[in-house]
């Protein structure tokens, strides 16, 4: 128990620290530079969630045997994009990354039996769909990010996941639950760094390995029975973050910490309702 600990939150949350600090070095920081070190997002937050999926996942077999295989290519490749928007490459470029991203995020966590058994019509629907849903939530909340500093955006996502994180273990997969536990001790590390110098904004790069991983989540997620409002909440609740713009301070961090928490909080309540309906026989799913 204290090993998986140690692997699985201690250490992601330790290389998103460390990283970040070298990137930032918040101690000789006097001035916003939101640009300059933003590659230590991605690195640490990256970094961190492949340790933690390594201890519980294992090495990813290639090509990928089993879903969660591909968590651990997707991070792989969100670093890249992320380090990508971090040293400003052309908008053609980072554009194109982001979206191809997406759109392997959306192709691989369709099950092959849903590939198998659609036409080919109504797997590129889902998949087009899915991915421009997603590379939606990245922008909408990347613009966001890069008005605010500080760690009321990190600190609201890391707690978002953890909460999504019960969903998943409710929902059926603790394998799920736990690589989103890793996902929100990293982003509890930048939260701490951002804390520490709250001028700083950590948002180029940083979503870059959160949004598709998440989102990862959230659509594998989908292969469990379930209500169907459960994913679609936690797929929007980091679009609420926006409904806390324009507030200050601590009124700002703890606006969108509640915003966050609060369409998660309503999916796990409407998935332990369904659970329980289900066991009476009476479930409305």
């Amino acid at each position: 128990m204290v090993s998986q600990f140690v692997w699985t939150v201690a250490m992601p949350l330790g290389v998103a620290i460390v990283c970040m600090s070298l990137a930032w070095q918040p101690w000789r920081r006097t001035d916003r530079e939101s640009i300059r070190g933003s590659w230590g997002a991605p690195l640490g937050i990256g970094a961190g969630y492949l340790i933690g999926h390594v201890a519980i996942n294992k090495w990813p077999s290639l090509p990928p045997a089993q879903p969660t295989d591909y968590l651990f290519l997707i991070a792989l490749a969100g670093i890249l994009v992320g380090l990508a928007d971090s040293f400003r490459a052309p908008p053609a470029v980072r554009w194109t990354l982001r979206l191809a991203l997406c759109a392997g995020v959306s192709w691989f966590t369709l099950s092959r039996g849903f590939r198998a058994e659609q036409p080919p019509s109504v797997v590129a629907a889902w998949t087009v769909g899915q991915a421009v849903a997603l590379a939606a939530v990245w922008s909408l909340l990347e613009r966001l990010a890069a008005r605010r500093s500080g760690p009321s955006i990190p600190l609201a996502l890391s707690l978002l996941i953890a909460v999504a994180g019960a969903v998943f273990f409710k929902g059926g997969s603790a394998k799920l639950a736990q690589l989103s536990g890793v996902l929100a001790a990293a982003l509890g590390g930048a939260a701490l760094i951002a804390l520490a110098a709250p001028r700083i904004s950590p948002a180029r790069g940083l979503l870059a390995v959160v949004i598709p991983v998440y989102g990862a989540l959230i659509l594998s997620m989908w292969q469990y029975p379930q209500p169907f409002g459960v994913p679609v909440i936690l797929a929007g609740a980091p679009l609420l973050l926006w409904a806390a713009e324009g507030r200050e301070s601590v009124t700002a961090l703890l606006g969108r910490v509640l915003l966050a928490l609060a369409p998660a909080l309503v999916a796990l309540i409407l998935l332990l309702w369904h659970l329980l309906d289900e066991a009476k026989g009476e479930s409305l799913y």
